[in-house]
């Protein structure tokens, strides 16, 4: 079975994350939702999302696919963070 990381950082898109985990997960597909931080995130728009576990707790786990979510801030978060870019 496939196996993808959906990375959540504070000032993500909330539909852009949502949507892709709920697609996946309706074909079938393992899907984790990693937030940067521990606990509920705010989104983009002001939306909180709680994450299934940090980034820090699969950081070793191997995954087929990594989806990064846009949104500002977000997106400037996910990029300028040293454990993404490995």
């Amino acid at each position: 079975m496939s196996k993808v990381l959906v990375l959540f950082a504070a000032g993500s898109e909330e539909l852009e994350t949502v949507t892709i985990v709920n697609i996946l997960r309706r074909a079938g597909i393992s899907v984790t939702l990693a937030g940067l931080g521990a606990g509920a995130l705010r989104g983009s728009r002001n939306i909180q999302l709680l994450p299934d576990t940090t980034l820090d707790a699969v950081l070793h786990d191997p995954f087929d696919m990594v989806v990064l979510p846009g949104g500002l801030p977000g997106a400037t978060h996910l990029r300028n963070d040293a454990r993404v870019i490995k």
